[in-house]
């Protein structure tokens, strides 16, 4: 889609000379597993924007002092010389292929958010500077659009948008840009009980029994006076990482799960605000949200809203990037799976199960600037994935193809080594 409108001044402000004309525009959105990486790779001259190319870049709505969590992101630069806005919108690996395919995807009765996507305006009116807070609605397009390009966890053969020849969701798969990591945490209790101590691990036939009903901390812990229940934080139907999550339990990517929110719910989080809600089969819609959820601090001096107990315990599946924050440390709230702690070096020979390949996809029929834009930011992060080995005993959040033992035949099977 070519955007016809004055971009003068946004475009002399960073120093682009232009007769009045206009900009390209590429639309992406996905996986928020992955934005930072993306972000990252848009942030630097000559990855997709040309080399020595003045990038300015807004961003709304973001947890945190770092701008690449942001909901909202839109890039400002030249690509083979020419003006060309990258506008991005994260709202989920699903949400984003149904983007792609320009149709709205169910959501347990209601629209999910974000398939389609409203993309903030890319015509010169909004301010390129990070803010805080949500867009005002003058900032946003007057009317929600599919996208040009997504990123997913997994690629379209398990998607709720499954692939159909000669319509709207035969989207292009580039391939598999790198793997994306997962972890399953546990809430933050600076004054703990014995059963979230006891709580360090979680095994395949738990996750299952999580996903369907809130469990007494005694299946996870092996103690039986460990009655406190564990209540399961998740994402909605739009996401990747609940799409791996439940292959890698083996509970089925299309089964109804049982999930619970703090802090407000699933529409509006709240940081400290301690209130545990039942939303059935509906989730957070990006994976900074659960950890602001997991962030809670004091769901051990709580009395149970639901049973009574003196206290409660929370545990959710997020990507290793969003676990990395607001205070979910490694040490004090990551669970191990099947008995093998979460690392790089454990993701590589294939020990560790939870991780998924990264695909980008591409609009049916995509071609010209756009399909130029997506080989370019595909072939970028593939190629700085690849280009230096992670460290083993650290927990990043993509990993290149190159340095992997291991590898899935599909997106729900488990990794075999090399």
């Amino acid at each position: 889609m070519r955007i016809k409108t004055t971009l003068a001044a946004a475009l002399m402000a960073v120093g682009f000379v232009c007769q009045a004309s206009a900009a390209n525009v590429v639309y992406l959105t996905g996986s928020t597993a992955m934005r930072s990486t993306v972000y990252n790779q848009l942030n630097t001259p000559g990855a997709i924007f040309d080399s020595g190319a003045t990038i300015t870049r807004a961003t709304r709505k973001f947890s945190g002092s770092n701008p690449n969590g942001a909901s909202y992101m839109l890039f400002l630069g030249t690509i083979s010389g020419t003006p060309t806005y990258i506008n991005c919108v994260w709202s989920g690996s699903e949400a984003g292929i149904a983007s792609a395919a320009n149709v709205t995807l169910d959501n347990d009765g209601q629209p999910l958010a974000g398939s389609p996507a409203t993309w903030l305006k890319a015509d010169g009116s909004v301010a390129m500077t990070d803010a805080t807070s949500a867009p005002a609605a003058g900032e946003l397009e007057t009317f929600s659009h599919g996208a040009d390009l997504a990123t997913a966890d997994t690629s379209q053969a398990v998607s709720w948008t499954p692939y159909v020849a000669n319509t709207s969701t035969a989207l292009k798969d580039y391939g598999s840009m790198g793997i994306v990591t997962f972890t399953w945490v546990k809430n933050v209790n600076t004054a703990p009980n014995a059963a979230w101590t006891n709580l360090k691990s979680i095994t395949t036939y738990q996750m299952q029994a999580l996903f369907s009903s809130p469990q007494h901390a005694a299946l996870f812990t092996g103690v039986s006076t460990d009655t406190n229940y564990v209540y399961l934080v998740g994402r909605n139907k739009g996401s990747g990482t609940r799409a791996n999550a439940l292959a890698d339990s083996g509970f089925g990517i299309s089964t109804a799960v049982n999930q619970f929110s703090v802090g407000g719910g699933v529409s509006t989080p709240a940081t400290n605000l301690l209130v545990l809600a039942s939303e059935l089969n509906n989730g957070f819609e990006s994976g900074g949200s659960v950890a602001t959820a997991l962030s809670v601090d004091g769901s051990c001096a709580q009395v149970d809203p639901f049973y009574g107990y003196p206290g409660w315990l929370a545990v959710g599946y997020l990507s290793t990037g969003d676990a990395q924050k607001g205070g979910l440390t490694v040490t004090n709230n990551w669970l191990s799976e099947n008995g093998v702690a979460e690392s790089n070096g454990t993701v590589m020979d294939g020990q560790y199960s939870f991780w998924g390949n990264e695909h980008l996809l591409g609009k049916q029929n995509i071609g010209g600037y756009q399909d130029a834009v997506g080989s370019k930011l595909f072939n970028a992060i593939k190629n700085t994935l690849n280009a230096t080995a992670p460290n083993p005993a650290n927990h990043d959040g993509a990993i290149g193809t190159r340095w992997m033992n291991a590898s899935k035949v599909s997106d729900t099977a488990y990794p075999t080594h090399n």
